[in-house]
């Protein structure tokens, strides 16, 4: 009985539940500087790797997508993504979480040339007619997309974040964490 009073207590001061969940992800959002887009349906991707085959986001249900829009001649991307966004991938090996790198209009050798030299390992998509980034309404590189794991867009940016930070790390653990659905 007292357990669950105080897990009631802690329910409603926001510390335990889906309430205070929620809310420590709208912080760590503002924290972040991300545009929440909740609710929404992403939409669709299904493009070339870049070292072949195809990969599409109805592949990843159930898991928390990163969709890293980019090119090779942006500098800010050739920084990002060979440090905070692989380091990311890497710590989150084994979690349903992953990286979906979108390249927006390069050609195919060119991106592999970069993606070897850099040591990527996420999947590398080829947007070769930057369909996708319309569809996303990509004006600049990187833009970055949060999905949670039901599927439905979370939160947007525009230019580079700090994703293997403290508040970067704490927003894609609470995300990991929520119920797929």
């Amino acid at each position: 009985m007292i357990a669950r009073g105080l897990l009631a207590l802690l329910v409603v001061l926001g510390f335990a539940g889906p309430a205070g969940a929620a809310d420590d992800i709208d912080r760590l959002l503002r924290e972040m500087k991300l545009v929440a887009v909740p609710g929404e349906r992403p939409p669709a991707i299904a493009l070339l790797r870049v070292d072949g085959g195809k990969a599409t986001l109805a592949e990843q249900q159930g898991k928390v997508v990163l969709v890293y829009f980019w090119a090779t001649w942006c500098g800010y991307c050739r920084r990002e993504l060979p440090a905070g966004v692989e380091k990311v991938v890497r710590q989150r090996k084994g979690q349903p979480f992953t990286v979906l790198a979108v390249n927006i209009e390069e050609p195919r050798d060119v991106v592999a040339g970069y993606v070897r030299e850099a040591g990527i390992t996420p999947p590398v998509l080829l947007d070769t007619s930057g369909a996708v980034a319309r569809a996303y309404r990509v004006t600049a590189t990187p833009t970055t997309y949060l999905i949670g794991r039901d599927g439905r867009l979370v939160a947007r940016a525009a230019g580079t974040r700090e994703w293997d930070g403290p508040a970067g790390r704490a927003l894609l653990d609470a995300l990991v964490a929520a119920p797929a659905k």
